[in-house]
C-alpha cells in the first residue's frame, strides 16, 4: 500500500488526504501550525465560501486550467462534500456556503473523516526539506524524518498567516514566482470621512492609463483604502501584474443605473442647490463628490452645474498606491510555475511522485470561492493521479 505525505494541513492538503485515504492509501499530513485548516477558518469572514455555482476560466490568472476546472465543476464540489456529509446553501450570486454558514463546520467534517479512514495528522512540525530517495521521497522536519512513495506540497501561501515555503520547490528546480498578495483592500489617497460606509457601484481598476478590470459590486470604504468584494476582486488584477506599474487608479460610478445626462438632469429637475445629492447618494458620499466637482459655488442651480455634478458621481476617480499588506490579505498570486506541471493531475514534469496543489501551484482566483474551489478541485485531480 502507498504512503504519501502531504505537506500542508490547509484546504487542499485536507481534501487531497482525504480522498486519498478513502481509496485505501496510508497518509501522513504534516503541518506546521498547532493545529490545521487555520486559514480556512477565516475564508468567507468565518462562513466559508466553498464555491461559487457562477465562476469560469476568466475569473483565473490562467487558462490553462481548465481541464480541471471542467473535470471538477462547482456543482461536483457540492455533491463531494454532500457525500462525507455536508449540507450546503447557494445565495443570490451563486455563492455556496455550509448550511451552517460556520466554517469550523466545514473543518469539523473534514477532520471526522480524515480520523475515520485513519489519516495520521502531525502537527507543530515544519518542513525543513525534500529530497528524493531511490524511488520514494524523504522529508527532513523539525522533529524527524519521514518516507513516502510519493508527496505532495501543499503549503498554500504567507498570505496573512501562512508561510512562504517555495523555497523547498526551488532547492528541488522548480521555477517559482514570488508571492504578490491579493484580495485584500487597494490603498489609496484622498478619501476621508467615508470610514464604514458601503456602497453598490460600478469601478474599474486601470494601469499606466489601460483599464484592466471593471464590475458592478458592493465597495467598503475605509480612509484611505477601498476595500468590500468589489475592491478585492479589483486587487487580484493589480496583484497580477509582474512588470512595475508607473500608476494606478480605479474609477468609480455611484450611479450605474442611469447615464450622466439622465443624472444631470434629475439633478437640475429635482434636487436643492443647497444639497444637490442629498436624495442620491449617502451623506459623506455626496460630500467627498462635491468637493471634488470644479463648479459654480453659488446658491444658483443651472443645467452646466448640474452636468458637473453628475459627472463627478459617474467618474469619480481615486489614486491607488499599492494593494493592502500580507497580513490582511486572503490569498496570494504566485507560487510554483505552471508549465513545470502536468495540468491534468499537477505533478511534477521534473519529479515523479511529486505533486503540487492548492495556492502552491501558480493559480489564483477573483474573490467569491474561487479560490477554495481550486483547492478542493486540485487536491481532487492530484489524487485521482494517485488512486
Amino acid at each position: 500500500m502507498d504512503n504519501i505525505l502531504i505537506i500542508g494541513g490547509g484546504a487542499s492538503g485536507l481534501m487531497c488526504a482525504l480522498q486519498l485515504a478513502m481509496s485505501g492509501k496510508s497518509v501522513t499530513v504534516l503541518e506546521k501550525n498547532e493545529r490545521v485548516g487555520k486559514k480556512l477558518l477565516a475564508t468567507g469572514n468565518g462562513k466559508c465560501n466553498l464555491t461559487n455555482l457562477n465562476l469560469s476560466i476568466k475569473d483565473y490568472n490562467t487558462p490553462d486550467i481548465k481541464y480541471i476546472l471542467d473535470e471538477y465543476s462547482p456543482q461536483s464540489i457540492v455533491e463531494e462534500f454532500a457525500k462525507i456529509g455536508l449540507l450546503t446553501k447557494t445565495d443570490s450570486e451563486g455563492r455556496v456556503y455550509p448550511y451552517s454558514e460556520s466554517a469550523n463546520t466545514v473543518l469539523n467534517i473534514l477532520l471526522r473523516r480524515l480520523d475515520e479512514y485513519g489519516v495520521n495528522v502531525v502537527c507543530d512540525t515544519l518542513v525543513e526539506k525534500i529530497a528524493p530517495l531511490g524511488g520514494k521521497w524523504r522529508v527532513v522536519t523539525t522533529n524527524r524524518e519521514y518516507t513516502g512513495d510519493k508527496v505532495v506540497f501543499a503549503c498554500g501561501s504567507n498570505a496573512t498567516s501562512g508561510l512562504d515555503s517555495l523555497g523547498l520547490m526551488n532547492n528541488l528546480g522548480h521555477r517559482v514566482l514570488p508571492f504578490a498578495y491579493a484580495i485584500a483592500s487597494l490603498i489609496c489617497d484622498g478619501i476621508k470621512g467615508l470610514s464604514g460606509v458601503r456602497a453598490k457601484v460600478y469601478a474599474a481598476l486601470s494601469i499606466d492609463g489601460k483599464e484592466t478590470m471593471g464590475e458592478r459590486g458592493e465597495i467598503l470604504f475605509k480612509d484611505d483604502a477601498l476595500s468590500g468584494i468589489l475592491a478585492f476582486r479589483l486587487s487580484s488584477a493589480l496583484a497580477r501584474r509582474r512588470e512595475k506599474v508607473e500608476s494606478c487608479k480605479v474609477t468609480i460610478d455611484f450611479v450605474p443605473d442611469m447615464s450622466q445626462q439622465q443624472l444631470a438632469e434629475f439633478i437640475y429637475g429635482n434636487c436643492s442647490p443647497y444639497s444637490p445629492l442629498e436624495g442620491v447618494l449617502h451623506k459623506a458620499i455626496a460630500q467627498n463628490v462635491i468637493a471634488r466637482t470644479p463648479m459654480d459655488r453659488s446658491w444658483i442651480m443651472s443645467h452646466k452645474k448640474a452636468n458637473d455634478i453628475a459627472k463627478s458621481c459617474k467618474v469619480f476617480e481615486v489614486n491607488i498606491l499599492g494593494v493592502g499588506p500580507r497580513t490582511n490579505a486572503q490569498v496570494a498570486c504566485g507560487g510554483v510555475a505552471l508549465d513545470e506541471l502536468d495540468t491534468h493531475t499537477l505533478q511534477s514534469k521534473l519529479h515523479g511522485g511529486l505533486y503540487c496543489i492548492g495556492e502552491s501551484a501558480d493559480v489564483d482566483g477573483l474573490c467569491g470561492g474561487c479560490n477554495l474551489h481550486w483547492a478542493w478541485a486540485s487536491a481532487m485531480a492530484a489524487s485521482k493521479d494517485m488512486i
